[in-house]
């Protein structure tokens, strides 16, 4: 009997050891999908970010070639600041969400 006790303990250990392993891995998996989606969402708001600035670009150089001086005191001009305001706050969030990732990565 005591080798049967015996046994039984060291596969109650062994599947003690698995599950928190196990748990470890999944959670160290889970910080690195929410690290990849993050990055993804950052290139989604760059993209963004870059048509907003190209759209403003050709707003400007049509206002200079047509010599519209109240070029940003417009409300279509105004609205497009706002928005890329708007994504430059939404980018900076991500980035924080991803440094605090990477801290509770490192522990």
């Amino acid at each position: 009997m005591d080798i049967l006790s015996r046994i039984q303990h060291d596969l109650s250990e062994g599947l003690s050891v698995i599950r928190k392993e196990g748990t470890s891995l999944f959670l160290k998996t889970m910080t690195e999908v929410d690290l990849v989606k993050y990055r993804l969402d950052i290139y989604k708001t760059h993209s963004r970010l870059s048509a907003l600035y190209r759209e403003l670009g050709e707003k400007f150089v049509e206002a200079v070639d047509k010599k519209d001086s109240p070029f940003f005191s417009r409300d279509d001009t105004k609205s497009l600041i706002e928005m890329i305001d708007g994504v430059r706050i939404e980018e900076d969030q991500y980035k924080k969400e991803i440094e605090s990732l990477r801290e509770l990565k490192k522990q």
